[in-house]
């Protein structure tokens, strides 16, 4: 059994974390064999709290780590060395069970397929250089760029892990909950609109949702539906741009293997599509 050190940010009621913990470890048992011995949890009452933890962190590791957005209540990382994951209550009360679940079990695997600090701290892959170097990419864009793809194909992996093993229908609700265009999504194109190189980084932005949803394409019960709500969840987006994201959900993602930083590179690869679709539109 993989030992769960909590650790409690506020008041956090006891028939909340026992259902939390239960969830994580029936997930670890299903996804066995794994490395995973020891995991961090860190549950906080209100998303001001985490908010504030994550701030301190990222000034003393000197790392940036992702801001909780709208859209998300759970996140991982393993910026210490040992896998943490970290849980909004104030966000997940208001969400249907299934989505809970969901989105607890996505973290889960993400500390079995990532907990480690290489996941984190990844060496500039031989195609981004080669993209740096084409279109004279700054050293801060590229690294943006970097942790775009990056974050988008460890969430693709995820959910290939999940329902691999047979985690299908929380996964589709999860899914589901995060395939809706937020108002910061329009608003970030909005203002990136005439910018090339800020519309790409958009367009690669957007590439996290689809790597999670990309998967649940193969199902034939879902596949129908997932589709469409990519579609729609895109559709703030130029037609011939979103038809360009959407063909990684397609085709570029399905080609990816089991080592994390070779499918990292290959989708970096891939993005000349993104850069030939701006420049060219």
């Amino acid at each position: 059994m993989v030992r769960i050190v909590v650790s409690k940010h506020g008041r956090v009621y006891d028939n909340e974390l026992v259902e939390i913990l239960s969830i994580m470890q029936e997930c670890y048992g299903r996804l066995t064999p794994h490395d995973v011995s020891l995991v961090e949890l860190h549950i906080f009452e209100r998303s001001s709290s985490i908010e504030a933890f994550l701030k301190i962190e990222s000034d003393e590791l000197g790392v940036t780590i992702t801001p909780f957005t709208e859209s998300f209540f759970a996140m991982h990382d393993a910026w210490r060395g040992i896998p943490r994951i970290a849980i909004c209550l104030e966000k997940i009360r208001t969400l249907p069970r299934p989505v809970r679940i969901g989105g607890i079990r996505h973290e889960v695997a993400h500390t079995v397929l990532h907990g480690g600090l290489e996941y984190y701290v990844i060496p500039t892959p031989p195609a981004l250089l080669e993209i740096a170097d084409q279109f004279n990419l700054s050293s801060e864009y590229t690294r943006n760029l970097l942790y775009l793809v990056s974050i988008a194909v460890k969430d693709y992996e995820v959910t290939r892990l999940l329902y691999n093993r047979g985690y299908v229908e929380d996964q589709v609700e999860y899914v589901k909950f995060l395939l809706k265009a937020s108002e910061e999504d329009v608003t970030s194109w909005g203002l990136s609109r005439g910018k090339p190189l800020l519309e790409i980084l958009c367009l690669i932005s957007s590439l996290k949702t689809v790597g999670c949803a990309a998967p649940l394409l193969n199902d034939v019960r879902f596949c129908k539906e997932i589709r469409q709500l990519l579609v729609e969840s895109l559709s703030y987006l130029p037609i011939e741009l979103s038809a360009t994201v959407l063909k990684f959900a397609e085709e570029e993602f399905p080609k990816l293997g089991m080592d994390t930083f070779e499918n990292i590179n290959s989708i970096i690869c891939r993005c000349n599509l993104i850069f030939e679709a701006v420049f060219h539109k």
